[in-house]
Formats: structure tokens, C-alpha cells, sequence
């Protein structure tokens, strides 16, 4: 008898762990350094068999998954889930030399390359002929647990304070709420209704930023509306450095926010931006060279005005200098060919330029020098080219009264 029992306990064994509902743990990736090709390959062994019960969806969840899929974003149902390894580097907020990884929904794959969509709402190309500029190492791929990795997360973000957990948005397992709900609707997609709700519940229990105070079910979607509009206004406003984003680009993207988070803070931005973006797009097409008189025979005064006008294609490597333009050799201030921007022009033009440039402080178009705060304005540059010409490090308050700020300027900087 005992013997039949023994023999019996190696089988009891393997049906206890065939009956548990835990996934086998995900190995990371190694950074073996040799790896030329990697193959999409299911990092966990759960059968079919093995996955839980399906569990309903709460009416309030599916709404809210229903607004996220009419707002133009790709359809997350049955879509695969990878982790890319990004290298080994130093990185926020720890800045220790560590393994990187980002964690997205695949979209499209073809040989060389994945198309996929990131938990910042971002479409993205990753190639294995690409390395990553921090690292230095191709990226690799594998496809991910996307059960297994919300139930790790979520375990770390309870073990920690609620809004800790927000603000690790350096980590590669960001405790980010637009992040988290995206893949809360990756599990609805895949059937993964518990986890999904488990999310919507962390979400609606986790205290905004901005209040401090716990979003609630209700709440949840003016929480996430606010924070998807920021995050595109952020990425918008960087967009303006990029010389080959067009204004109609950047008015498409303006419209979009205004359109898809009507009520957020970040609408209201986008509304004002898409109502001077619309002037501008105006103002060049009627601006067209051909209408325009070769430089030579342009009057001093023609000539401050046209370079005024130019800019708004000022295109500084950073906003802090709007003399970093590439033109005037960028940040290093390299020699290059060429008479150099708008603004190294206007200064150089010197004391014959300043009343045409008091009068247009006060002009709100967008330049070029932007990042992801702000983005300068043309008055703004004129304001400080009229300080290169005469440093005195006067700024007048331009914003409460602009002709009273004129009329001072030009006491101070004309005697008049």
C-alpha cells in the first residue's frame, strides 16, 4: 500500500499544477549580445486549458473602452503583446546601468520590422536594422504574458503609495494611468475581463496628480481625458521644432485634441493654437515668393519687414536661444555658409530695425523654437533681438497692455 502510494505521488503533483490558474514566471531578456534574429516566441507555457474563467464586464468599463476606441486609436482586441529590450543604460530616476525594456501592442510585423502601437497612445516602428541611441544595441522582441505582466504590476503598484506609482513614469513598468488603461483594454480585447477590471478599479482608487484626491469609477474618464490631451500637447508643441512638420500637420494635430478631450485644459490650448495656426497657413499662402521683390531691390525697411516675418520658420536647437538656429551653425555655433537666420539678420541690421520690431512684440504667430512646454512666439523673438541690438536687459510686460508696452519701448529704446 505504501508503495502504490508513493509511485501515486508524482501524479498527484503534476494534476495540482496542471489545475493552477498561475502562469509560469517570465524569463527576461538576456543580454547575450549575439542574438542576429529573434523570433516571436510565447514566453509563458499556459494552455488554453489553464487560462480562468471568463468574467463579465461592467457596463461603466465598456463605456469607457468605447470612448477610447472611437478617439482613432487601433482596435487592442487579439492583439499581441511584446516586450522590446531597449539595452542596457543609465536612465531616471535611479541612473543606474540597467537592462531597458518598453511594452506595446503589435500592430503590424514583417520580417525587419514591427509596427506597433506604445502604452503612450503612440504609433511606432521598431527594426531590427535599428539601434537604440541611448544603448547602442539592436532592439529584440518577444512576445509577452499580457496577463502575467498586469498581475505583476499591478501587485508592485499596491505594494507602493498609490501616487508613487504615477510618477514612476521613468520606469520600464511605468505605474502611469494612461498607460495602465491602455492595457486594461488589451486584456478586455483578449478576453482577460478580471484583469481589465482589476485595472479599472486600481485606476479609479489612485489619486490625481492634480487634486490629490481618488478619481473615483465616475471621474475616471475626465481623469484620463485630461491626461491623454496634456500628453499630446506636449508632443505637439515639440513637433513645431521640426521644420518638416507642416502647419497644416501641426493644425491637424491641434483639431484632433480639440476634437476627442472637448472638455480638458488641453483643448482649450489646442482651440487658441488652431485659431493662429489657421491665420498663419492664410497669411502664407498669400505670402508667396513670386509676389515678393528680389532682396536687392527691397528698401531697408522691406527688408526688416520680410525678415520679421520670417520668423516663424526661426528654427532654434533650443528654446532657451533662438540664436541656436542650424543657420547660424546651432548650438555649437559651428561656421556655416550663408547669411544665417532671420533673427542673426535682424540684429545685424542693427538700430534701423528697432521700430519695426517694437511694433511687432506684441505678434502671437509660432516660430520654430519650440519643446514640449512651450513653443516662442514671433513677438517674443523680437523682443529679444531688440535686447542683442541694444542689451540693455530691459523686458516690458507685453501680455497686459501691448500699445502701452510699445509706447514705452519706444521711449526707452528710440527717445521718442
Amino acid at each position: 500500500m505504501q508503495r502504490l502510494l508513493l509511485l501515486a505521488l508524482p501524479g498527484l503533483f503534476s494534476l495540482c499544477m496542471a489545475c493552477s490558474d498561475q502562469p509560469e514566471p517570465v524569463p527576461p531578456i538576456q543580454n547575450t549580445g549575439v542574438e542576429s534574429e529573434v523570433s516571436l516566441t510565447v514566453t509563458s507555457s499556459i494552455h488554453k486549458s489553464e487560462l480562468p474563467a471568463k468574467h463579465g464586464i461592467s457596463p461603466h468599463s465598456r463605456a469607457l473602452f468605447d470612448w477610447f476606441d472611437s478617439l482613432g486609436v487601433p482596435v487592442l482586441n487579439d492583439r499581441k503583446y511584446l516586450q522590446i529590450y531597449l539595452g542596457h543604460y543609465n536612465a531616471l530616476p535611479d541612473n543606474q546601468l540597467k537592462p531597458h525594456y518598453t511594452y506595446v501592442f503589435l500592430l503590424e510585423s514583417t520580417e525587419t520590422e514591427k509596427k506597433v502601437y506604445t502604452l503612450e497612445m503612440r504609433k511606432s516602428t521598431y527594426s531590427r536594422e535599428d539601434t537604440n541611441m541611448f544603448s547602442g544595441e539592436s532592439y529584440r522582441y518577444k512576445e509577452f504574458d499580457l496577463r502575467a505582466d498586469v498581475i505583476e504590476r499591478l501587485k508592485e503598484l499596491r505594494t507602493n503609495h498609490p501616487q508613487i506609482g504615477h510618477l514612476r513614469k521613468f520606469d520600464s513598468r511605468t505605474g502611469d494611468p494612461v498607460a495602465l488603461f491602455i492595457l486594461a483594454r488589451g486584456c478586455y480585447g483578449s478576453g482577460f475581463n478580471q484583469q481589465a477590471e482589476d485595472l479599472i478599479r486600481y485606476l479609479s482608487e489612485m489619486p490625481d496628480f492634480r487634486t490629490g484626491k481618488p478619481v473615483g469609477v465616475e471621474g475616471l474618464k475626465k481623469s484620463l481625458s485630461e491626461d491623454m490631451a496634456l500628453s499630446f500637447m506636449r508632443s505637439t508643441r515639440q513637433a513645431f521644432s521640426d521644420s518638416t512638420v507642416t502647419r497644416e500637420a501641426l493644425l491637424r494635430q491641434l483639431l484632433d485634441i480639440a476634437k476627442h478631450y472637448p472638455e480638458s485644459t488641453g483643448a482649450v490650448e489646442a482651440r487658441k493654437s488652431a485659431e493662429i495656426l489657421s491665420r498663419m497657413i492664410r497669411e502664407d499662402e498669400a505670402h508667396s515668393p513670386e509676389s515678393m521683390q528680389p532682396w536687392e531691390k527691397m528698401t531697408p525697411r522691406e527688408q526688416v519687414m520680410e525678415l520679421i516675418y520670417q520668423l516663424r520658420d526661426q528654427n532654434a536647437e533650443s528654446r532657451f536661444s533662438i540664436f541656436t538656429d542650424p543657420r547660424d551653425g546651432g548650438m555649437m555655433h559651428q561656421k556655416v555658409p550663408g547669411k544665417g537666420s532671420p533673427a542673426t539678420q535682424l540684429v545685424e541690421m542693427g538700430e534701423v530695425a528697432l521700430e519695426q520690431l517694437i511694433e511687432a512684440v506684441d505678434d502671437d504667430s509660432f516660430t520654430r523654437c519650440a519643446d514640449s512646454h512651450s513653443v516662442i512666439r514671433v513677438g517674443e523673438c523680437c523682443q529679444t533681438i531688440i535686447d542683442r541690438i541694444q542689451p540693455t536687459g530691459r523686458r516690458f510686460d507685453i501680455a497686459g497692455n501691448p500699445l502701452r508696452a510699445k509706447a514705452a519701448m519706444k521711449v526707452w529704446y528710440l527717445g521718442n
